[in-house]
């Protein structure tokens, strides 16, 4: 018995592979609270307008039957690597021999004062993907803080100015952190990406302490209140609660 707990692009690609070379003897069993999922590595370019919502998900109905297994449509809350068991609420225990989970991470930012009433989230995709599409919608000028200005942070602030642009909305896309940007990539790169930012009008904003969320604005630890409406994060991912 072989239990995949969340229908990640990871596990979406097992079960690809397990149909084309199925394992004789073993049953394999995906657990998901839905019966698509969304693939997070779309998520700028629907940000940006280049796909619809619809273009991201992965048909896990489709793929289980191709693969001879068995889904069920559930969220996983407890894992007990004991008894191997899988907790699924409603649900008789799913017992497993090997088990692999793949739910995805969150970036709620739980620390950070205001940012769980009025932050919105970058993972998970789907909730995320909603409230940018109704705020893309509104009219009138807007203004966008990201939280976070690793390569993910970047990436989302261009795809915003890009979308906000498309909508000839008069609009800002602030991207803050506590340290210096794109860290992670090497020094031609992140020159280009710098470029694009500049040319996209996103206000990069290094080296600065946000300390609070509010409906409107950002605060900063310097007193200064950067104008926000729509307040994400990019950073600080951590695992589920439940795990």
């Amino acid at each position: 018995d072989v239990v995949l707990v969340g229908g990640g692009h990871t596990h979406a690609l097992v079960l690809r592979r397990w149909g084309m070379r199925p394992v004789p003897g073993a049953q394999v069993t995906l657990i998901n609270p839905g019966p698509t999922t969304p693939y997070s590595g779309m998520l700028p370019g629907h940000v940006a307008g280049h796909y619809d919502r619809d273009a991201l998900d992965i048909d896990l109905v489709q793929l289980a039957r191709f693969a001879g297994a068995r889904l069920i449509l559930g969220a996983a809350t407890a894992v007990d690597p004991v008894a191997r068991e899988v907790h699924v609420p409603g649900r008789p225990p799913v017992c497993f021999d090997l088990c692999a989970i793949d739910v995805g991470i969150t970036s709620a930012m739980p620390d950070l004062p205001g940012f769980s009433d009025y932050g919105i989230p970058a993972k998970p995709l789907g909730p995320f993907a909603e409230r940018w599409a109704a705020y893309l919608a509104g009219e009138g000028p807007a203004s966008v803080a990201v939280l976070g200005a690793g390569v993910a942070g970047v990436e989302l602030a261009l795809a915003m100015a890009h979308a906000l642009k498309a909508a000839k909305r008069p609009a800002t896309v602030h991207l803050l952190d506590r340290s210096a940007a794109l860290t992670a990539v090497d020094v031609r790169t992140a020159k280009r990406l710098r470029a694009t930012m500049s040319d996209l009008g996103v206000d990069l904003r290094e080296n600065v302490d946000v300390i609070r969320v509010a409906a409107e604005t950002v605060a900063l630890a310097d007193g200064e209140e950067i104008p926000s409406t729509f307040t994400t994060g990019a950073a600080g991912a951590c695992a589920e609660g439940w795990l």
